[in-house]
């Protein structure tokens, strides 16, 4: 991913999925699906990338579903968002270019500002401050 702020249907998937699993409940991705309106199937697969890199667990059979693996405070948006699409990159740049034709780029500092601030948002939000309407 370039570092030009992108929030991808799946980043989106994960975040208000794992928002559901706040409180300590199991869900299923059929029930998380249903509660934000989206495909089950692409929400098991995003949950999938999640429980493999150890921020949810999964549990198979009736009863079974999804729940947090640490607690709320210990996760921080930016390891959801990592999990997905990786750590953002210092390319600024919308045409991925060493040298730019016009000589400086045409939005000055503010992709790089825009990015930035996402990047520092994600890292300093946790799961815990959604769950108590903390959030900047």
């Amino acid at each position: 991913m370039s570092g030009v702020v992108a929030v991808s249907e799946a980043v989106s998937l994960a975040f208000h999925g794992m928002g559901l699993l706040v409180s300590g409940s199991r869900m299923s991705a059929k029930e998380m699906a249903e509660a934000v309106n989206v495909s089950e199937a692409h929400l098991a697969k995003v949950f999938q990338k999640l429980a493999k890199d150890g921020l949810v667990t999964s549990v198979r059979g009736p009863g079974g579903g999804f729940q947090l693996a640490r607690d709320p405070a210990e996760i921080a948006l930016f390891d959801i968002y990592t999990v997905i699409e990786g750590v953002p990159r210092d390319d600024y740049c919308l045409l991925h270019s060493e040298r730019c034709p016009f000589g400086s780029c045409i939005f000055g500092s503010l992709l790089e500002k825009m990015t930035d601030e996402f990047v520092e948002y994600l890292k300093n939000t946790t799961l815990a401050d959604l769950q108590r309407g903390e959030t900047l």
